[in-house]
């Protein structure tokens, strides 16, 4: 590493390229570009390289070349034109701008627009990056930057900041970049990032705004209008994060004891194969972010909670619940509420997004107590009283179940209590000549959750009491070290919602416990430590708002005053009540004395460096910067052997002279010597 060297036209083009690569990789993050158009577009900076590298490109652009202006005019166009995404076509305009301004260019200043479309290319990527691979690239990007910049002033100084190609293609050839450009740089960048943090921590935050609109997203199945019998089932094999959740009470954080639904879509209309919803928005509220909405009143709440939900990038515009919903605030600008009390956003996509509830908990089995928001007769109850063509021996069950029975709760419980000898699974075999819920019923008897959410939906609405069917995800894993319910999609769930008059909306959940569940909510520490760490990135770094920077000032101001109020009462202390102290705390009295005592004695062991020395190593650095090389394992005399230029002889050789005297020869200082010295090294 010591015999490290570059030119520093090599290094110029190797920092230029790295950064064009990082600004790519944004893009290809974002998902605005499949993982193969990314490799491709990467190969063709490799292939740009080598041709600069030979002195190939760039070339001074001819007039038949399309212009910035002409391009981006293309891109208006399209999108007024297409209604093609803004985002990705203007993401191709930059992909366009970075190898156009490597290929063609002016003159050398040209270099610095492409700093500027890199630059860019990184906001995007952290407005829509939300996984930790950001940090890696943002700490990278900062680094290329910064050779960058430094480079480009060298270069500069080589060829000039308005020379046209032929004129800097084979600049700084001759001249060498070592190690210390790399140690100099990264420590700027350290720098640099602090402040930033500085910055991060002390700028308010503001909402993304017509920004986040069209954003690309992954798409969960079984959560939308329209719900094909098995979609939830299918889901559940994938165990990617969709939410985590953190609960806080009166301040604190806080576990929910009892069972946790976070309840979704639900589901009112089924022909036998699909479900689908036909309730309509009954209420939409507009939302100011900050402030937020009230919700629904609870006559004597038990527990109340907040809970504050990260939403993972999928395509969902839903607003998941658990509890009955107090209050609610996210980074949405209207709230609508269906007659089945789902809660959705504007927007068929959903951005990743963070929003927070204050709910009613205290009872799992109890949702809403009115029939449908704003009572609508022509909603309730015949839209929750719909069959499909079911058999006779459905109708024939239905009615044996519920024989003589008079309370509406009762004939719920025993349809529920139906289920208890099925069996869960989610292998699903069919009959091709019975209806999958009639073969569910009569013949498999197991299945998983949204046969039995189902089925048991059918039995009831067949027996007179209206029922819904309900997705959404059950709370299965708890991580402790983090205090946050995380929520995957192997965690969705379905259940039923039926009216019980006089008491509302109840909860019925027939499905008996998954068995792998257990075991596929234990992740391992590893995993757990990731998630944790993912977890903070959404928290502290995506995540941070305003609130966040009042928590930290509250927190400064009562750590100043404390400060202070230690100070007062230390000095309002007698020496009595001192000596007091130190004997209870003389574990860490002794600790503090031996460490003044070893700092003592290092500097007393340490003399300061003779003023020879100094001026030696001083000359070192100075006959570097003018080009000189010079090996470690040089002695004096061999440093003077080199090749020293003949006007600067002299100099070297009056301070070597002095050196090897002071610090070989053991001769005294001589003040009018380092004086002479210390004025020749000025002008050197």
């Amino acid at each position: 590493m010591s015999n490290f060297a570059l030119n520093l036209r090599t290094a110029f083009l190797v920092s230029n390229y790295l950064l064009a690569g990082l600004a790519l990789i944004c893009l290809a993050l974002s998902e605005i570009f499949s993982g193969l158009t990314a490799g491709i577009l990467l190969a063709g900076l490799v292939y740009c390289y080598i041709l600069e590298y030979r002195s190939t490109i760039p070339v001074l652009p001819s007039n038949n070349i399309t212009s910035s202006t002409w391009g981006l005019l293309l891109v208006i166009f399209l999108y007024l034109g297409f209604d093609l995404s803004i985002l990705s076509l203007v993401s191709g305009f930059l992909v366009y701008l970075i190898y156009t301004r490597f290929i063609f260019k002016t003159e050398f200043n040209d270099y610095l627009f492409g700093y500027l479309i890199a630059i860019v290319c990184l906001l995007i990527g952290a407005l829509y990056i939300q996984g930790l691979a950001f940090a890696g690239v943002f700490l990278s990007f900062y680094l290329v930057l910064s050779w960058c910049l430094i480079s480009y002033h060298l270069m500069a100084e080589q060829a000039g900041a308005r020379s046209s190609p032929h004129s800097f293609n084979n600049r700084g050839r001759n001249e060498k970049i070592n190690k210390a450009f790399l140690g100099w740089s990264t420590g700027l960048v350290l720098l640099s990032l602090i402040l930033t943090a500085v910055i991060f921590i002390t700028f308010p935050r503001l909402g993304l705004g017509f920004i986040a609109l069209k954003s690309s997203s992954n798409p969960i199945t079984g959560f939308s209008d329209v719900v094909t019998l098995g979609d939830v089932g299918k889901i559940k094999q994938n165990s990617s994060v969709v939410m985590r959740v953190e609960y806080t009470r009166h301040g604190k954080p806080y576990r929910p004891k009892s069972r946790i639904l976070w309840r979704g879509v639900v589901l009112d209309h089924y022909n036998g194969k699909t479900w689908n919803s036909t309730l309509n928005r009954g209420i939409s509220l507009p939302n100011q972010p900050g402030k937020g909405l009230g919700l629904f009143q609870v006559t004597q709440p038990k527990e109340v909670v907040e809970q504050t939900v990260y939403m993972e990038s999928f395509d969902i515009p839903y607003l998941f619940t658990h509890g009955i919903p107090i209050f609610a605030d996210g980074n949405f600008k209207r709230l609508h509420i269906d007659q089945g009390f789902v809660f959705r956003t504007d927007g068929s996509k959903s951005r990743p997004k963070r929003y927070t509830l204050v709910s009613e908990i205290s009872d799992p089995n109890m949702t809403y107590s009115l029939e449908v928001p704003r009572y609508d007769k022509n909603v309730f109850p015949k839209r929750f009283l719909q069959l499909p063509k079911i058999s006779q021996a459905t109708k024939n069950l239905a009615a044996n179940l519920t024989r003589g029975l008079d309370s509406i709760e009762e004939k719920a419980f025993r349809i529920l209590n139906h289920f208890s000898d099925f069996g869960y699974s989610l292998d699903m075999k069919n009959d091709p000549d019975k209806t999958a819920l009639e073969y569910f019923l009569f013949d498999r008897k197991e299945g998983h959750c949204e046969y039995f959410a189902s089925a048991m939906v059918i039995l009831l609405r067949e027996a007179g009491i209206p029922a819904r069917l309900v997705n959404g995800f059950v709370g299965a894993e708890w991580h402790e070290w983090g205090n946050y319910l995380i929520i995957r999609q192997r965690h969705a769930h379905s259940w039923v919602e039926a009216y019980i008059q006089g008491n509302g909306w109840v909860v019925f959940d027939p499905t008996p416990p998954d068995p792998n569940q257990a075991v596929a909510s234990t992740p391992g520490p590893l995993a757990r430590t990731l998630d944790l760490l993912r977890m903070n990135w959404q928290r502290y770094i995506i995540r941070y708002s305003y609130k966040d920077q009042e928590s930290m000032i509250r927190f400064f101001r009562s750590g100043s005053r404390e400060a202070v109020d230690s100070l007062k009462n230390l000095a309002s202390l007698e020496w009595g009540q001192i000596k007091k102290w130190a004997g209870n705390q003389k574990w860490v009295v002794l600790l503090v004395i031996l460490f003044l005592v070893f700092i003592f004695k290092k500097r007393r062991l340490s003399p300061p460096l003779p003023q020879a020395v100094m001026f030696y190593k001083e000359l070192q650095k100075r006959l570097e910067k003018k080009g000189t090389r010079i090996k470690p394992h040089w002695t004096a005399r061999e440093l003077l052997n080199s090749q020293i230029p003949p006007d600067q002889f002299q100099q070297v050789k009056q301070i070597t002279d002095y050196y090897e005297k002071v610090r070989f020869g053991k001769q005294l200082a001589d003040p009018d010597i380092e004086k002479e010295i210390k004025a020749s090294l000025n002008s050197f």
